[in-house]
């Protein structure tokens, strides 16, 4: 049979570009690199105008940075003044006005620390405790003198001449939380413990009423009734050597345990006293 071989396509047609076109593709390349060199420049030149229009920095000098720390130390001075005042006029009234503990007014708002024997001497939250006598008298707030303390601190850094430390240590007194809680306990019957020898003591003990301060509402806001006593045995250690004074000898090691031991019964009982809010009777 007799075939047929189709004859091959026709070659496309090749586009040839026109010599102005690739020209005006160069030289739009070329505006858009001259564009963006531009905007850099001109940012450069409006940041630099604007660094040129801002004043130079003053070097702080001595005299300010010691006025500087002297305001501080005198604002945190005045502070502690006025958290002073308000805090024994509250304290007087509260306390004259026989305020009682209230369980029907609910829980008290603040929870006091566990009294610890870690710190020898040292109270485990603000304490003042005072006769009943006393109470016309100076109520001088716990918080408020540990306060005064970092006061004089920042005064003897700046008499030293270390004024920034100075100014940031008083600064630091602005806060809140540097008046927290304050604790009065009104004794009505007080007996000191007594070392008999190194061996007997007399024990001691209070009784009266707890008074819980809040620096931030500027009120009593709990109360209540305190009994402690001496332990019935308490441990301790002294020295027996022959050549030893008498401040570590039985009888004042003694003493100083049990005046340890009376002031941790007492811590305890008030933390045990304070559960409620206090009001009028």
């Amino acid at each position: 049979m007799p075939y047929r071989i189709p004859a091959p396509p026709e070659p496309e047609a090749i586009d040839v570009e026109e010599p102005y076109a690739a020209v005006l593709r160069t030289q739009r390349r070329n505006a858009r690199i001259v564009f963006m060199v531009m905007v850099v420049v001109l940012a450069g030149g409006v940041a630099k105008a604007a660094r040129s229009h801002q004043p130079p920095r003053r070097p702080v000098t001595e005299a300010a940075r010691i006025d500087g720390a002297r305001v501080a130390i005198a604002g945190a001075r005045a502070r502690a003044a006025a958290a002073q005042l308000r805090f024994e006029t509250t304290m007087r009234e509260a306390i004259l006005d026989d305020v009682v503990p209230r369980p029907d007014l609910g829980a008290c708002p603040i929870s006091l620390p566990a009294a610890s024997s870690l710190a020898a001497g040292r109270s485990s939250f603000p304490l003042l405790t005072v006769e009943r006598s006393e109470v016309d008298g100076t109520l001088p707030s716990q918080a408020v003198a540990g306060v005064l303390a970092d006061v004089r601190r920042a005064e003897g850094h700046l008499a030293a001449g270390r004024f920034e430390e100075a100014k940031l240590y008083a600064r630091a007194l602005d806060r809140p939380e540097r008046f927290g809680y304050d604790v009065v306990l009104v004794a009505r019957t007080t007996r000191e413990p007594r070392a008999m020898s190194g061996r007997e003591y007399e024990p001691g003990e209070i009784e009266g009423r707890a008074y819980l301060y809040d620096f931030s509402s500027g009120r009593v806001v709990c109360a209540g009734d305190v009994a402690a006593k001496s332990s019935r045995a308490i441990g301790y250690v002294y020295s027996d050597r022959s050549d030893t004074p008498p401040s570590l000898g039985p009888v004042a090691s003694m003493g100083d345990a049990i005046h340890e031991d009376i002031r941790l019964q007492t811590e305890r009982a008030i933390v045990a006293a304070l559960r409620w809010r206090s009001g009028p009777r």
